[in-house]
């Protein structure tokens, strides 16, 4: 399996503080099945800047060196959005993922800036490839599905994080994952993993999870097919069409919290 969301790499945001936790997250994650884990630093004006390449190359190589051969490391960020996203891809401020062409982008968990739709639709016409990073744990995105479908529509990808599929971040959270997992609305799972305490690299529990909910071959796809072409830069095997309809179940959030726990 590959996890193209992980904050493995030292002292450069949230995630570990010294190279020893480090190698002990990426053990963690070989122990429950990550072959391949793409390193996503936060890139975060005025808190993270982490924007230059030869820098991260570095840590990259030390804890390559320390870990050594399992589970592969290769680099990546996850990009705090802002509207200048086509410039700072331009200036190479932003690491796509495994050098590729596609890019992890995350909101704030409480908002959605206005006026998004242009900015990811204007790098994409530039060759990348957007991916928003866990959207089932924003509130914009839980409250209104129809906007994130929109988003869909003209092209942007989803990635939604294994612990939500399994609880960790709340019921909402979970509800709104299932719903669109059910729905075709995910393109990939990643752990986002930070730490071997509270934020774990989780995947087993939550393939099994996905697998119950939608089958084993769109798991396959979510864990294995779809992370693989991200790192190849290639085109996702599992890229759902979207019904022409981007109207909700009726219920709202609650409705499917309901749900969830009546299965």
């Amino acid at each position: 399996m590959i996890d193209i969301h992980h904050h493995c790499l030292p002292g450069v945001d949230d995630g570990p503080r010294t190279l020893a936790e480090s190698v002990d997250l990426c053990r963690m994650a070989a122990d429950e099945g990550i072959e391949t884990i793409v390193a996503t630093p936060h890139v975060l004006r005025g808190r993270w800047q982490n924007t230059s390449r030869p820098q991260l190359a570095k840590i990259l190589d030390d804890l390559r060196a320390a870990v050594g051969d399992r589970p592969r490391i290769v680099l990546g960020s996850e990009y705090f959005f802002a509207h200048d996203m086509d410039e700072m891809l331009r200036t190479e401020s932003i690491l796509p993922l495994a050098g590729g062409r596609y890019v992890l982008v995350e909101f704030a968990s409480n908002n959605v800036p206005p006026l998004v739709r242009d900015p990811l639709y204007r790098v994409q016409l530039n060759g990348w490839m957007p991916i928003i990073a866990h959207p089932e744990r924003n509130i914009v995105f839980q409250s209104k599905p129809e906007f994130l479908a929109s988003l869909l529509r003209i092209g942007v990808k989803t990635q939604v994080t294994t612990g939500s599929v399994t609880g960790e971040f709340g019921p909402e959270a979970q509800a709104t994952a299932i719903d669109w997992l059910q729905r075709g609305w995910v393109h990939v799972m990643a752990t986002d993993a930070h730490n071997v305490t509270k934020r774990q690299p989780r995947f087993r529990a939550a393939r099994e999870r996905v697998a119950a909910l939608v089958g084993e071959e769109i798991a396959q796809s979510l864990f294995v097919d779809n992370p693989k072409s991200i790192v190849e830069s290639r085109g996702l095997v599992y890229d759902p069409d979207l019904p022409d309809s981007l109207v909700p179940e009726s219920g709202g959030l609650f409705g499917r919290i309901r749900k969830l726990f009546t299965k």
